[in-house]
Order: C-alpha cells, then structure tokens, then sequence
C-alpha cells in the first residue's frame, strides 16, 4: 500500500505543471491579443452604406491601428508610418460620440480651403477628381436646411467656404448623398483617427437596417440568420479584397 500511494505522489507534479504551462500560455497569448487589438490590427464590422461602392453594408474589416497613428508623434524608428493624404480611407473615433468608430475618405487636409459646389468638392477654388465617390440622388439642395439627420450650418451638396485647421481634416463618404460626415459633424481632429482598413476578411449581406436591432430577441434573430445564412448570404469575392 505504501508503494501505491508513493506512485501516487509521483503523478501529481507533472499534473501541476501541465495545468500550469496551459495558464501560462493562455495568459500569454491573452496579453499578446490585446496588444496586436490596441496597437495594430483591429476588426471592424461596417453597419451603413455611407462608403458604398467602395465599402458595402456588412464588410467585416481589418484596421490598422500602427501605421497613422506612429506618425502623430517620434515612434519606433523601424516602425511603418506615413502621413495622412487625400484619399486615404480613414477609420476614427466620431467627435459626437467617440465610443463609436466611423470610416470615412481624407478629402480636406490641413491649411486647405474647401468648398462644395452643387455636388462637387474644390480644394483651394479648383474642383477635385473623384472617381470613388457615387451620388444615388441627383437633386441638389441649394438654401438653409437639410434633409440629414445631422443639424449644422454646412449642408450636402453646396456650403461655403471653410479653411480647415492645423491638425484637423475634412471627411466624406463615397456614397455622397447618403453619410453622416464632416458636412454635418465638422472637422475631424488628428487625434480622433484610429488608423486605415487593409482588407476585408468576410463579407455579409445583412438587412439595410441591422444595425439599428438593440433588443435581445431582436440581436438573437440576427445571429441565428448569420448562422443559417452563412453560406447563401456571405460575399465570398470579396473576402481579401483590399480596401482604397
């Protein structure tokens, strides 16, 4: 008997040091994942149409988190980083609500003076080529007013116009008539960028009004489709499809 329970006493520490080495190794790769999610590489699901075509309503997205934000300031001297240019498609904090991430294109840099006449955007009195950008209504609004959801002095297709500040940059979406950008909330601060979509790593054709399900039978319907669906409604083409 006292051989068994001595055999016993054997088994124990190589127990221990699997449970052990299976807690190291998950506090590690835990500590790894929130560092790669804070500082570079995030997923993100785009729930409106605002950056259509170049964008579509349920594109889940990989943002770079590293390269903008390491040129705000002196970063690793190895690190990837470059300024903000026109055309960048930008992935940031929205001013009104900065829990909320919004993706929009760099059209006004700073020290520019922009405006918008009947649809189309100049930069310092001359008009902008853009090919990326699509208008899904072709009436222009002219006087006070808006039919946005957004209340500001500076209006969809005509405003007048505004030099843009050191630091600070003036979005749009591609799908014109249709977003919620600088033309309503103003200009966008440096230090609200969050970085740039790379690719998209899946692609879902959810409901034009997904995003707005907040309730829980309502959220749990909307997982059990993406379950059922998965194969019928996923965009398979455009998974690894890079985002410019």
């Amino acid at each position: 008997m006292a051989e068994a329970s001595g055999s016993k006493e054997k088994t124990n520490p190589s127990g221990d040091s699997t449970l052990r080495e299976y807690f190291v190794t998950t506090v590690v790769c835990t500590i790894f994942a929130l560092f790669v999610t804070t500082y570079v590489v995030h997923p993100m699901t785009v729930p409106t149409p605002s950056m259509v075509p170049t964008i579509l309503v349920g594109d889940r997205l990989l943002i770079d988190k590293f390269s903008f934000r390491n040129s705000f300031k002196a970063g690793l001297p190895l690190a990837p980083s470059r300024e903000i240019q026109r055309g960048d498609i930008l992935v940031f904090k929205f001013p009104n609500q900065p829990e909320v991430l919004y993706v929009k294109r760099a059209i006004g840099l700073p020290g520019e003076t922009l405006q918008i006449r009947d649809k189309t955007v100049h930069i310092n009195g001359n008009p902008l080529e853009e090919p990326y950008k699509i208008h899904s209504d072709p009436g222009v609004f002219h006087g006070r007013g808006s039919l946005h959801v957004f209340r500001s002095d500076l209006r969809r297709d005509n405003t007048e116009p505004v030099v843009i500040p050191e630091d600070q940059f003036f979005v749009m979406g591609d799908n014109r008539d249709d977003s919620a950008d600088s033309r309503y909330f103003g200009f966008l601060p440096r230090s609200h960028i969050v970085g740039r979509p790379l690719i998209v790593f899946w692609s879902y054709e959810d409901a034009a009004d997904a995003y707005l399900k907040s309730s829980l039978p309502e959220i749990l319907k909307l997982y059990l489709e993406r379950i059922v669906y998965f194969v019928t409604r996923t965009r398979w083409s455009r998974m690894g499809h890079i985002v410019r």
